[in-house]
């Protein structure tokens, strides 16, 4: 099995964005441990939302290690493992955004950038171990980040965690 993301994705409820959906393309990544998959349709209303664009970016980059570590074998003197490798997997959204200044005319090119890293020890992938409690903690992730759009884009915008 394989990483296939299906396209559109289906936004979060976000107050001022009706049905959000976004349609990406696979394009070239900057590494060959990444993919990258850009935004270039909306659906839905987004008024004032733009899609991927050489000076204004709308991507997702999912990555994972270079080389993959894996589960060293345990002590045979006292059945334990040495300290356990961990596997670092990414993904990282950029979306170009626009600053006005109060000086007339004045504006700024800049970035918003959310970056997921995911620490996974060594071992807690295998079937024989304990990969439930991997799917339990994507699901409560994904949900909790689904289901909270909104309060998540409040606290970035009012920097209030009450």
């Amino acid at each position: 099995m394989s990483f296939a993301p299906s396209s559109p994705v289906t936004g979060a409820t976000v107050t001022g964005l009706t049905t959000p959906t976004y349609t990406f393309v696979e394009d070239q990544a900057p590494a060959s441990n990444i993919r990258r998959f850009v935004v270039t349709t909306l659906g839905g209303t987004q008024t004032n939302v733009e899609t991927h664009s050489i000076s204004s970016p709308f991507y997702l980059d999912v990555s994972r290690p270079v080389q993959i570590k894996t589960l060293p074998r345990a002590s045979a003197l006292t059945g334990q493992y040495p300290q356990l490798p961990v596997n670092e997997f990414r993904v990282k959204l950029v979306k170009g955004a626009t600053i006005n200044g109060s000086i007339a005319g004045a504006s700024a090119e800049t970035q918003i950038i959310f970056d997921l890293r995911m620490r996974v020890p060594t071992g807690v992938e295998l079937t024989t171990n304990d990969p439930e409690e991997l799917k339990a903690a994507l699901s409560m992730l994904g949900g909790f980040i689904f289901s909270n759009a909104n309060g998540l884009n409040d606290l970035v915008t009012t920097g209030l965690l009450k």
